[in-house]
C-alpha cells in the first residue's frame, strides 16, 4: 500500500485495513482532520484539497482514481460509499453523504458557485450545502448545483443535472432533471425473503476459489461463516437475537443483523472477506 502524500499543516487519520493508491495527495492550505475509517479505498491519483473543513470518510467506501476532494466548510462522506473516476466532491459550501451512496463516473457535486467580477455587479456567487441521503444512486455524469439535497434511494440516470431538491425513492433525469412518474427501480422483501437470498449468496461467495471459509452453519435464525476453528462470521435475522449475541461475543467473531443491517466489527479476515462479497449490491451492513 502506497503512502499518502501530505502537503501543509494538517491531520490524516487512516483507519485499518484501508487500500491507498499511487499519488494519492492530501494538501492542506489551512490545518484541518482528514479521516479515513477502516476498510477505505483510495484509488491512484486521489486529491484532497483542504481549506480548513474537515473531511471525514466512512468505513467500506471507495473514492476511485482521480476523484478531487475540495473542503473549505467540511465534508462528510458515510459507510459503504462509492464514487467512480473523476468525480469532483465539493465541500466548499459544506457536503454530507449519508451511508450507501453510489456516484458514477465523472459525476460532479457543487456546493459553490462563483463566476464574473462581484465589482462589476456579477451575482454568480455562494456557498450552500449539498445533502445527498442514504443509497441515492448517480448514475454517471451527474451534476448537483449547490444547496441541493436529494431524498434516500433516488436514482438519478446518466447525465442528470440536479438544480433543485429531489424527494425520497424517485427516478430523475434530464437537464434540468425532473421527475420521472411511475418509474421505480426498488420493489418490497420480506425480512424472511431477504434471509433466504443472504443465505443463497453465503452458499456462492464461500463456494468461490478465493473465499476460503471451510463451512456455513444455520441454526434457525442465525447462519455463520466459519473461517477457521476462530474466525467466524454469523448473521442474525432477528435485531433481539443479534443483542443477546453481543453480550458473549468472541472478539474474532463478526455479528451481523439483517433486520436492521447493524454489525459489529471483528476487524479480522473472514469479515473483510465475507463483508466485501456481499457489499458490492447485495447486502451492507454498518458498524
Amino acid at each position: 500500500m502506497a503512502d499518502i502524500k501530505k502537503v501543509g499543516d494538517g491531520v490524516i487519520e487512516v483507519g485499518q485495513s484501508c487500500s491507498i493508491g499511487d499519488n494519492v495527495q492530501v494538501i492542506f492550505a489551512k490545518p484541518a482532520v482528514v479521516k479515513l475509517g477502516d476498510y477505505v479505498v483510495l484509488g491512484d491519483g486521489v486529491k484532497m484539497i483542504v481549506d480548513g473543513g474537515n473531511i471525514t470518510i466512512g468505513d467500506w467506501t471507495t473514492l476511485h482514481a482521480d476523484t478531487l476532494v475540495l473542503s473549505k466548510t467540511g465534508v462528510s462522506i458515510g459507510q459503504h460509499c462509492w464514487f467512480g473516476q473523476n468525480t469532483v466532491l465539493d465541500g466548499t459550501g459544506g457536503l454530507t453523504v449519508e451511508n450507501g451512496v453510489r456516484v458514477g463516473m465523472y459525476s460532479q457535486l457543487w456546493s459553490h458557485v462563483a463566476a464574473g467580477e462581484q465589482i462589476e455587479g456579477c451575482t454568480l456567487y455562494g456557498e450552500r450545502p449539498i445533502h445527498v441521503e442514504s443509497d441515492v444512486w448517480l448514475v454517471g455524469s451527474c451534476i448537483v448545483a449547490s444547496g441541493v439535497r436529494i431524498g434516500r434511494r433516488s436514482v438519478a440516470l446518466i447525465g442528470s443535472n440536479l438544480t433543485k431538491d429531489a424527494p425520497a425513492e424517485v427516478v430523475l433525469a434530464g437537464s434540468p432533471a425532473k421527475v420521472k412518474e411511475g418509474l421505480s427501480f426498488y420493489k418490497s422483501v420480506t425480512l424472511d425473503e431477504k434471509f433466504e437470498m443472504l443465505a443463497k449468496w453465503l452458499e456462492q461467495i464461500t463456494g468461490a476459489p478465493a473465499i476460503d471459509a471451510p463451512s456455513i452453519t444455520h441454526d434457525g435464525d442465525a447462519i455463520t461463516v466459519h473461517w477457521d476453528d476462530i474466525e467466524k462470521v454469523t448473521f442474525y435475522k432477528f435485531a433481539a437475537d443479534f443483542n443477546k449475541a453481543t453480550a458473549s461475543r468472541h472478539p474474532k467473531t463478526t455479528l451481523c443483523c439483517v433486520e436492521d443491517k447493524r454489525y459489529i466489527k471483528a476487524m479480522t479476515r473472514a469479515e473483510r472477506s465475507v463483508l466485501k462479497a456481499l457489499a458490492g449490491n447485495k447486502a451492507r451492513f454498518y458498524s
